[in-house]
């Protein structure tokens, strides 16, 4: 499988609104940077129908 990296920043928004956005894609996983930490995240579409989130930690 390639890889592919993006040049567009990377966006800026809560939980919520990445939710928005990977239900509005239909993608697997939506990486997100915090819009108050500035932290990266990834929430993703579990097998079960629910989601997980990968956050860090601190």
């Amino acid at each position: 499988m390639p890889l592919t990296v993006s040049d567009l920043p990377l966006p800026r928004m809560n939980v919520a609104g990445a939710k928005q956005r990977l239900d509005l894609a239909g993608l697997p996983f939506v990486f997100f940077a915090d819009d108050t930490t500035g932290r990266g995240n990834v929430l993703y579409h579990r097998y079960d129908g629910r989601y997980g989130l990968i956050s860090p930690s601190g």
